[in-house]
């Protein structure tokens, strides 16, 4: 089969924020300021009640302006070991290990930033990771975002333009996924798959008859 499995990440492979945990290291190593501390529930909060801003994330990463790609990169090692590691789902684990054994592509798509997922795609041996990017200038962050967040539609297009340049159908590609924000790309495959999904997505997703995974309860359910 030529078709492709995308996983989104956070909530889906992994039972926490890829990106709370990496703050949260970062503050602790005082890399960045611990102001945030008090900004960081108010997002999570805002994310899985599914009013989330999408400005608040264009906006870019000002506090992490000016650290370098290598002290980015090495905070994210870190902190997969530390904690992201011991996060991961072990029914995601056999499940990605069961796809690459079928000799399946799979493909991480996540709305976290590519370096702090970097780790995670080289630990489940993935084939590829599509994520969104910070702007980086003479090797160092400029706080920007390089392009536009994979989040939403974004994800959506960039996952089936992917898809488009390995000759794989979307009907032929699978996508697992637990937020109701990425419905358009659920909607755009043969083979959705709701994921410890929130209450907007698991409704969806029991109406329209997709296979829905509670990971955490260690069973499938529909």
């Amino acid at each position: 089969m030529a078709g492709i499995e995308f996983f989104d990440v956070d909530h889906t492979l992994t039972r926490r924020s890829s990106g709370g945990r990496y703050v949260a290291l970062a503050m602790k190593r005082g890399v960045v300021p611990r102001r945030l501390l008090f900004v960081l529930p108010w997002y999570s909060l805002t994310y899985r009640l599914g009013i989330f801003r999408l400005r608040a994330y264009e906006d870019g990463f000002p506090y992490l302006g000016g650290l370098s790609r290598s002290t980015l990169e090495s905070l994210a090692r870190e902190s997969f070991e530390a904690t992201l590691k011991n996060d991961l789902f072990p029914q995601a684990i056999e499940l990605v290990q069961e796809l690459r054994g079928q000799r399946r592509t799979v493909v991480l798509a996540t709305s976290s930033l590519d370096f702090i997922v970097a780790p995670l795609a080289d630990y489940l041996g993935v084939d590829g990771v599509l994520a969104t990017a910070l702007e980086f200038k003479d090797g160092v962050c400029t706080g920007r975002l390089e392009g536009v967040p994979m989040f939403r539609r974004e994800k959506k297009d960039r996952v089936l333009a992917y898809a488009a340049t390995r000759n794989a159908l979307p009907a032929e590609c699978g996508f697992y996924s637990d937020s109701i924000y990425d419905l358009p790309l659920l909607e755009s495959v043969g083979r959705p798959v709701a994921v410890n999904p929130d209450i907007r997505l698991r409704r969806i997703a029991r109406a329209r008859r997709w296979p829905i995974m509670d990971l955490a309860r260690s069973r499938p359910a529909r």
